[in-house]
């Protein structure tokens, strides 16, 4: 099996974080991309999101991804996360940005995060590197920053996804009640060593 090496990304991976960031949210898009099946809005997408992450001060940024990279140097896992603190204005930030593509009423979600939390925000792993292993490190490695920061590491779940709600069960994670983002219910999740503590 491949080495796969983990490290923090560069502005030079916006447009990586870009990839991962749209199939987190809307699904299948890193499927049509490894296959050249790209549509015209999936570029518009992904252009504009590239310039996104390639900001310091939206959500997605570069500055709060770590990469999974193949032996190669090329990318091929992601996971996003931050501090609660300043959510709501680099989620203000972050959304005016990508109006052109919203297709909920930001107003309406709720906080992903709040102060004092760290929030995993966007995981994703190309589709011929999945089942090794690799979602899993990613999250190991957010948990690790977030207990070396004192504060408990938080998640969305769409409660359909059985298979990301039972790996993130098995790291730990619990269920702590629901939050309307994205224009659906998801589930909020926490490291268990926070629930019971």
């Amino acid at each position: 099996m491949e080495k796969i090496t983990y490290r923090m990304a560069t502005a030079m991976d916006a447009a990586f974080v870009a990839l991962v960031v749209a199939e987190a949210v809307g699904g299948a898009l890193m499927e049509r991309v490894c296959k050249g099946h790209k549509t015209d809005r999936d570029r518009a997408l992904l252009k504009q999101l590239t310039a996104v992450c390639r900001r310091d001060d939206t959500l997605y940024s570069w500055r709060h991804t770590r990469l999974a990279v193949n032996a190669g140097g090329q990318p091929v896992g992601a996971l996003v996360a931050y501090v609660g603190e300043g959510y709501r204005e680099r989620r203000a930030r972050t959304f005016a940005l990508l109006e052109e593509f919203v297709t909920f009423d930001v107003d309406r979600m709720d906080d992903e995060t709040r102060d004092g939390e760290y929030y995993l925000d966007s995981l994703a792993v190309l589709p011929p590197w999945r089942g090794r292993g690799i979602a899993r490190r990613l999250l190991a490695c957010a948990q690790a920053d977030a207990a070396r920061m004192g504060r408990p590491a938080i998640l969305a779940c769409a409660p359909g996804n059985t298979g990301a709600k039972h790996l993130y069960e098995s790291l730990g994670f619990g269920e702590e009640g629901h939050m309307f983002i994205f224009g659906e219910d998801y589930l909020r999740m926490v490291s268990s060593s926070i629930i019971s503590s």
